[in-house]
């Protein structure tokens, strides 16, 4: 099994990400994939908080995310407050969305669970958690 970071370590890495992102127009050196940034209002503080996470597009143009948080036990406190809110702001390149967070569940969050993982990974191997995947409504599909 592989350790999962500590929260600390996931919000330094996170500043880094997000700085590079926003001064680069969307690119970034690291994480070696495509990100978008991801902005929520916390569901006990209100606080606005951003992160990274990596994306991808199903067949229909929808834009989605999956909440594997390198597979910790707990699903990311992102998700939880999208949960409550699910008013979002998505940055994708140079361009900032107002969005609405769907969380899929059965047969259409396995659908597009599968077409970015093929339940082998390690984050997978950490936990017994099913990642959650959510559509980000309103948000278009890259170019």
């Amino acid at each position: 099994m592989s350790t999962v970071p500590a929260d600390e370590e996931f919000r330094t890495y996170n500043e880094g990400v997000i700085s590079e992102f926003r001064a680069h127009h969307g690119v970034v050196s690291r994480p070696p994939f495509p990100i978008l940034l991801l902005t929520t209002t916390g569901a006990r503080t209100g606080r606005r908080t951003t992160v990274p996470l990596g994306f991808a597009v199903d067949d229909r143009g929808r834009v989605f995310v999956v909440g594997s948080k390198a597979g910790a036990p707990r699903h990311p406190a992102w998700f939880h407050n999208l949960l409550a809110d699910p008013a979002v702001t998505v940055e994708l390149g140079d361009a900032t969305y107002p969005a609405r967070a769907v969380v899929t569940t059965g047969e259409e969050r396995d659908r597009l669970y599968r077409t970015v993982s093929d339940g082998t990974s390690a984050y997978e191997r950490n936990t017994d958690r099913v990642f959650p995947v959510i559509v980000l409504d309103g948000v278009p599909a890259p170019a």
